[in-house]
């Protein structure tokens, strides 16, 4: 007779016993691309922008037991149908380790994020992509690390102060990875807003001449080396009390230069 179970009589060779004695801290799958809903402004009932995360998951793994079961991996993730927002992140972290009876476990996302943006004097709309991620980890304890990168423009405060006409600017980008109190969180939204405020003037999507006229006179106004740009990034970052933890950079992709300029700050 035929058993109905095509796996019942398979042997499971990752639970045999492992007699080197070696316990391995993380082991699981990587760049796993899955799509996903991402909760607007971090709120499940706010509605849901689509998006396409990549995804690394992993256990704990004892000395004792040769190897973990890598499908359990693929299909939580299959059966999840969660819109991305903090709890539901923890919360399939905690599954994974639930369903791999792992003492630890260990999940990243990442993926774009779009929000709209206005032209500050035109008013015309378009999108600009934000790069977030999230790295949980469950155990003992449960941690969260929202990371998110996105654009900017710096103008030099020195080419400003000893040049006759002009000063030059270029794009820069923002890194901000950031712990918040247990039960709370910052938004995406939020979040970006603080980064932003610490450059020289925002970068936008569509910009016809008068908003150009302005984002160029705006940045002139407000001159700022990369080191001025990340201390002033942590100063907003340790003035909110929903960050309780945070470390930013910026990197500044220098239009005089062959090379980029670069500074970090860690609370």
């Amino acid at each position: 007779m035929i058993s109905k179970n095509p796996t019942e009589a398979l042997p499971d060779v990752q639970s045999f016993r492992d007699d080197r004695r070696i316990a391995i801290n993380k082991v699981g799958v990587t760049e796993v691309s899955f799509p996903v809903q991402v909760a607007s402004q971090f709120k499940v009932d706010a509605g849901t922008q689509p998006s396409v995360a990549t995804m690394d998951m992993f256990v704990s793994l004892p000395s004792d037991q040769k190897g973990t079961h890598m499908s359990r991996f693929m299909q939580l993730l299959r059966d999840w149908g969660q819109p991305l927002e903090p709890s539901s992140i923890i919360g399939l972290c905690e599954a994974i380790r639930d369903r791999l009876q792992a003492a630890d476990a260990f999940l990243k996302i990442r993926f774009p994020y779009f929000v709209e943006r206005l032209a500050p004097v035109t008013q015309e709309s378009g999108v600009l992509r934000i790069d977030a991620e999230f790295e949980v980890s469950c155990g003992n304890e449960n941690d969260l690390v929202m990371t998110l990168k996105g654009p900017a423009t710096s103008l030099c405060p020195c080419s400003k102060q000893i040049s006759d006409r002009g000063a030059h600017n270029q794009r820069c980008e923002l890194t901000v990875s950031v712990r918040c109190p247990e039960g709370e969180m910052i938004s995406i939204e939020d979040l970006f807003g603080i980064m932003e405020g610490a450059a020289s003037t925002q970068v936008f999507p569509v910009l016809k001449r008068p908003d150009e006229k302005h984002v160029t006179e705006d940045a002139y106004d407000h001159p700022k080396f990369v080191e001025d740009i990340v201390r002033d990034l942590a100063d907003g970052l340790a003035g909110d009390d929903r960050i309780v933890w945070y470390r930013c950079s910026s990197e500044n992709f220098e239009s005089i230069h062959q090379h980029n300029a670069f500074a970090l700050i860690q609370s």
